[in-house]
This record gives C-alpha cells, sequence and structure tokens, in this order.
C-alpha cells in the first residue's frame, strides 16, 4: 500500500470493517455498474473470481455468468430475468438466491436518491438447513401439523396431516384459508353430520389460536383432535391428531391427551426457537441487523422521524484483545458487553449487534443533550466495569456514532450515518462520542469520501496517480534507496497526498487496483536503477490485507520470475498491520519473498496498536520508525525510549532500522547518539517526481 510520508492514514478504516463483516456488501452506479464490493463478496460467489478485477462491470454482466448460482436453477433465462427485474426493482425486499456450494444467501437492495444501488448478501445456509431439519422433523411427526400465517392462510403441512385429509378430496395448497379447506371438505362429506358445531368450533380456534382443542366426528367413523397455539408475530401452528383408536379405549383418553399437550408444546418451542434464529444474533442473543432494520423502518412507518435516535457503538482495539486473549475467550467477552450494555439501557430502548464487535442501539423520546448524556454515562460505566477474558481483567472503551432520524431515510441510511460519525469518533482518538453533523467538518470529511469513488476510479483509468520518491540515507548522507510515495492528480492538475484519497480507496475496496499499479511501478523503477548501476533500491509500501491476497502474490511472483536481479533494487514496507486477519498466510508469503532474495521492512513501527505483535509474527528484514515518534523525540522520553529499545531488537535480531521523519539536525544528532544508522526525512529530502530521479 502506497506511503502516506509526513502524515499517515488513521488505522480504522471503513473498508476494513465491511471486509471483517460476515455479509457480502456491494454497491452500483446509475449505470449499474460494479463500484465497491467487500472481501467477503467473493468469498460468497467464488465463481466471479475468474473475471479479474470487478470494478466497473455491470450487474447484468455478473448475473450471466454461466456458472455459479445458475448451476442449480433449470430455467437460466427465466432466473436471470427475474434476477434483473428484483435488481431493477431495489425495493429492499429481501428474497433468497442458492449459491454454488449449495448454500443460500438473503439478498437485499436498496435505491439511493443518486440512483445508485447498495446491496447485501447474509449468508442464510445455517436457516435454511435448520428449516430443511424442521421440515424433515414435521414430516416424520404421525400427527398432522398446519403453520397458518396471521390471516388463517396455510404456509405449510405436513404428510401427517395431507394422509390425514386425503379422503377429503380439499386442496391443501399454501395461501389457501383454513376455513375454505374446511367448507370444501364438508361440502364433499368428509364430516360426520353432527360434526357441524366440532368444524365450527375448529374454525374459531384457527382464528383465535390458543383455544381447547377440538374433537371432530368423520363420516367415516373415525376421530381427529385438533388443536391450535400462537407462534411469535401472529399465526398459529395447528397439531391434528388421529383420535379413532383413542375414542375406542376412552379409558386410555386422560393420558393420550396429556401427552399430545406436551408434544404440541415442544413443537410450539421448536417453531418459536427458529422464528429467535433468524432475528437474533447467534452469539450474544441480541437483536441481529434484520431485526434491527424492522425496527427501524416500523418507527419510519408510525411517523416516528425526529423522534428517535440510532447509535452505532464500536469497542476500541478489540481485534488487538481478541488475538490476545484467544476467540473463544473473545466471544465471551463480546456476550459480556452485550449483557452489560442491555443492562445500562431503558426497557423500551433497542440493541442490536451489528458486527463483529459492533453494536447499534434506538433510543426514542430523547432531546440531543439527553441522548448524548446517555452515550456518555454507558462509555463511562463500561471503562470502569471489570471485565474478564482468557484470565486477564480488562478496561474497554467506545467509540459511540449518534443521528437522529430524518425523514425519507432508510434503515440502512440511518446506519450508515450513525456509522460514519462512529468512524470520526475513532479517528479523533476513540473513547468519546460524535453527534452526525454535516456541519462539522470531521463528519463532512468523513461523509465526502464516498465522492473520492469516481476520482479515483478516473485517476486509474486515465493514469493520473504518480509516485514520487523520497532519499533513505546513511550517516554520511549517501543515497542508500527511495521509498515511493503516491499522488493523484485530478483533472485541474490539483495533486492529493496518500492522506486524502487512500481511506477512501479502502473503504471502497480500490486498494487492490492502486496496490497493483504501485507494483508495476515500482518494479519498473528497480529495473532502472539496476541498469544505471545504482547500488540503490526503490521501496513499495503494501497492505496486510494485499500481501494476503493470492491472485496479488501471483502476480508479484511472476513479476520478479519476469525480471532477473530484481531483488536487489526492489524492497517491501508492510503497513497496516493493526487490521492484520490473516498473519500466518502473510507469514508464509512474506517468506517466499525473502527466499527470492527480496528484503521486507515491518513500517510504522512504534505508532501501531501491535507493532510488536507484528513484529513476532512476520518474517522481516528490518522495521521503519514512524515519523510520529520522532517528531516527538527531543521532548518526550517515551518516544527516546521507543528509539532506544529499536536499535536495542534490530541489533539483537540482526535487522536493519531506518527512522522515519527527521527534520531537524538536532533530532538527527540525537539520533546517531542513540545508535541509529539509516535516516529518511525533510532534513534530507523532499519527495519528487520519480522522473526527476531519472532524469
Amino acid at each position: 500500500m502506497a506511503g502516506t510520508d509526513a502524515h499517515r492514514v488513521g488505522d480504522g478504516s471503513i473498508a476494513g470493517l465491511l471486509d471483517a463483516t460476515r455479509d457480502g456488501f456491494a454497491v452500483f452506479d446509475d449505470q449499474d455498474r460494479l463500484v465497491f464490493h467487500n472481501r467477503r463478496f467473493i468469498e460468497l460467489f467464488p465463481f466471479l473470481e475468474p473475471l479479474g478485477d470487478l470494478q466497473g462491470l455491470t450487474f447484468f454482466a455478473l448475473a450471466s455468468v454461466p456458472d455459479g448460482e445458475m448451476s442449480r436453477v433449470a430455467n437460466r433465462d427465466g432466473y436471470v430475468a427475474e434476477r434483473l427485474r428484483r435488481h431493477a426493482d431495489a425495493d429492499g425486499k429481501p428474497f433468497l438466491i442458492p449459491l454454488e456450494d449449495g448454500g443460500w444467501v438473503q439478498v437485499r437492495e436498496n435505491r439511493t436518491p443518486e440512483l445508485w444501488t447498495v446491496a447485501t448478501w447474509s449468508d442464510v445456509s445455517h436457516l435454511k438447513a435448520a428449516e430443511a431439519r424442521l421440515h424433515e422433523a414435521i414430516d416424520g411427526i404421525a400427527a398432522g401439523l398446519v403453520l397458518l400465517d396471521a390471516e388463517e392462510r396455510i404456509v405449510q403441512t405436513n404428510s401427517g396431516l395431507r394422509q390425514m385429509l386425503a379422503g377429503s378430496n380439499a386442496s391443501l395448497e399454501p395461501g389457501r384459508r383454513l376455513s375454505d379447506v374446511l367448507d370444501e371438505a364438508s361440502a364433499n362429506g368428509f364430516f360426520a353430520h353432527q360434526a357441524g358445531g366440532a368444524v365450527g368450533a375448529l374454525r374459531r380456534a384457527a382464528a383465535k389460536s390458543g383455544e381447547r382443542p377440538v374433537e371432530i366426528p368423520l363420516r367415516d367413523g373415525g376421530w381427529i383432535l385438533a388443536s391450535h397455539n400462537p407462534l411469535p408475530g401472529g399465526g398459529s401452528v395447528g397439531i391434528w391428531t388421529d383420535l379413532t383408536a383413542q375414542k375406542k379405549r376412552e379409558a386410555e383418553l386422560v393420558a393420550v391427551r396429556e401427552q399430545l399437550r406436551q408434544h404440541t408444546e415442544a413443537l410450539a418451542d421448536f417453531a418459536r426457537l427458529i422464528a429467535q434464529q433468524a432475528r437474533h444474533d447467534m452469539l450474544t442473543g441480541l437483536l441481529n441487523r434484520f431485526a434491527l432494520e424492522e425496527r427501524l423502518d416500523q418507527l419510519q412507518r408510525d411517523g416516528e422521524t425526529g423522534t428517535f435516535w440510532v447509535g452505532v457503538i464500536d469497542v476500541d482495539h478489540f481485534n488487538g484483545i481478541n488475538d490476545a486473549v484467544g476467540h473463544a475467550a473473545g466471544d465471551d467477552l463480546l456476550r459480556d458487553i452485550g449483557r452489560f450494555l442491555r443492562a445500562q439501557l431503558r426497557a423500551d430502548d433497542t440493541l442490536a449487534r451489528i458486527g463483529a464487535d459492533e453494536f447499534a442501539i434506538v433510543l426514542t423520546g430523547l432531546d440531543e443533550a439527553e441522548v448524548t448524556g446517555i452515550a456518555n454515562r454507558l462509555n463511562a460505566a463500561l471503562q470502569t466495569h471489570p471485565f474478564r477474558a482468557g484470565g486477564h481483567r480488562l478496561t474497554l472503551t467506545a467509540s459511540i456514532g449518534l443521528t437522529l432520524a430524518q425523514p425519507g431515510q432508510t434503515p440502512s441510511g440511518l446506519l450508515a450515518a450513525a456509522d460514519t460519525a462512529c468512524r470520526v469518533a475513532k479517528e479523533g482518538g476513540r473513547d468519546r462520542v460524535q453527534l452526525y453533523d454535516l456541519g462539522d467538518p470531521k463528519v463532512h470529511t468523513t461523509h465526502q469520501r464516498v465522492g473520492w469513488a469516481e476520482r479515483i476510479r478516473l485517476g486509474l483509468e486515465l493514469n493520473r496517480f504518480r509516485l514520487h520518491l523520497q532519499a533513505i540515507v546513511d550517516t554520511r548522507q549517501r543515497v542508500c534507496g527511495y521509498e515511493a510515495l503516491i499522488r493523484l492528480i485530478d483533472s485541474e492538475d490539483v495533486s492529493y497526498s496518500p492522506a486524502q484519497f487512500l481511506p477512501a480507496a479502502r473503504r471502497l475496496g480500490l486498494m487492490g487496483r492502486i496496490d497493483n499499479w504501485v507494483c508495476r511501478q515500482c518494479v519498473d523503477f528497480a529495473m532502472q536503477l539496476l541498469a544505471r548501476g545504482e547500488e540503490q533500491y526503490v521501496s513499495m509500501n503494501l497492505g496486510v490485507h494485499t500481501l494476503a491476497n493470492t491472485a496479488f502474490q501471483r502476480k508479484l511472483l511472476d513479476l520478479i520470475a519476469a525480471n532477473p536481479g530484481i531483488e536487489k533494487a526492489l524492497r517491501i514496507e508492510i503497513t497496516e498491520t493493526d487490521e492484520m486477519y490473516d498473519a500466518a498466510q502473510v507469514a508464509s508469503f512474506l517468506s517466499a519473498l525473502r527466499t527470492h532474495g527480496l528484503h521486507v521492512y515491518l513500517d510504522d513501527f512504534g505508532n501501531g496498536y501491535n507493532s510488536f505483535e507484528a513484529l513476532k509474527q512476520l518474517p522481516v528484514d528490518g522495521i521503519k520508525i514512524d515519523w510520529t515518534v520522532t517528531r516527538d523525540l527531543l521532548n518526550d522520553p517515551i518516544d527516546e525510549a521507543q528509539i532506544k529499545a529499536a536499535v536495542s531488537i534490530t541489533s539483537s535480531l540482526g535487522l536493519e532500522l531506518v527512522v522515519e521523519g527527521v527534520e531537524e539536525e538536532e533530532q538527527l544528532a540525537r539520533l546517531k547518539e542513540l545508535g541509529a544508522t539509516l535516516f529518511q526525512g525533510f532534513y534530507f529530502h523532499r519527495p519528487v517526481g520519480a522522473e526527476t530521479i531519472f532524469a
């Protein structure tokens, strides 16, 4: 990933969070071209990976790939047409599509006011599997079962019920009202003449589920016992049992009825469990994102706009905690956090878990001062609560973003606004509360990152990116090599630094294309240095997400193979180690690069939350001290101690040490006294265009 010279990019990018989610996420522009997707999108649809870079492909092109989900569809043309119709509607209603591996995802597509389409794919394979198991269990029950919706329409029946009513010649198709089925069965002479009152009682029992079971005599001398019980959200489950044999044994009837009651309750509990799993987070038991969006949608429909607030709560540094204590202890900690947050809120407040370490709240009937006070008190209580995980006592803080619901906002729009405010809180130092207010420059800047999508895309298409080189020198100020620093030049010839556009590039999923461009350019620069006979190198910045990408790994190894000797003039600096999720895979690739002779450095050392942890996990040849440590070297004993520690560590491990951000002669003198030998900064050399170096 490209370096940021004097100012480094914040470590809490939205793109990284989206990559960490379990849902696939994609955005299409008003021409229906893909402008962004996260990593989970490719994991759900791996048949798209051979297409390479998906940016700019239309939804029709993606949906028409003769592979993947359509491998499970008989009528492919009809499937594509229906899929395009739903995509064109983009009405936010969920629907299911099959996956290539036999699983299922639930799709939600929403249209923005700018006619862009935002789509999410949530893996519901486990719910479908549970549903299949439920169907098998239901069909294996000797009793008949019927599920009715709130309007008494048939949702599902089992084989027991269909066999029981086979003699009635009445249709049990889903969607029919149960009362119509009973009328049809009566007309066909299925019930006994004296059964009229019982059939009427059954109609009332179905309409008012929970009433006493109804015994119905049949014309052929048999008997049916029908019992209906309510389900959450409306509707009922009906258990119909053949009582013919029991009627012949009246002495056993009491025991049989008790058994049937227990059986009915167990089935109702099972149905309630399935309904709960569809709307609750499996780890914490809190509402999930879908249930939260339903709540927000209901509040909007009820005309509550302007009277309720939505908040996003992000636990600070949770990834580092999770790595330190282990994932099992991390899961226990998340459950504890969920219980703690619930205890701090009012009974009618809504709490949901919407991401790995992200929670959301909905607060009603409060003004700005009240909701801000609640958020601040919640954060203060979080800091003083004695959390424990993996045998460690932990002090937690959170970044909280809040937004007031506005007319016309969709649930996803409300959550996006709260998430933007949360990102501002994190970038402002974490452990704070931020309101979503576009009049706030920080919020406005974060909001405007989306506008970078078009500029970055044009930069790639029109070759508007440039690399500037900054020298790395030794104690005699001889140039040993250069760090490549990226710039973006817009249509008006304005130059933008990495700090201005890389956060948006990460969030929009464009870093892969940028890193590939940087890699090709640096390989070309390295070959020019070799051709000149210079014993110098060019160092390129790459993020851990890029280094973990297998497609990028193949491309870089191919470039090395195609350019013999390049290992003498090309080096790699690893950035974004705070967001490292695939340490083993990255370490394996770095070992392969070092086997080819390339030198690898750990960048931004001393500024990351887990710099030393990254040094332990990744095989490197050296480290680069972050400019923020050098900046305060002369005034801050902690920064001086970090320099001393780095010198000691690199000396002990046989690693190189480069100190960035040297801007004053006094800094240089002190660094030499501490044992540093390689330097980079404005004191020696300001970044200049690569063409100047090679002129």
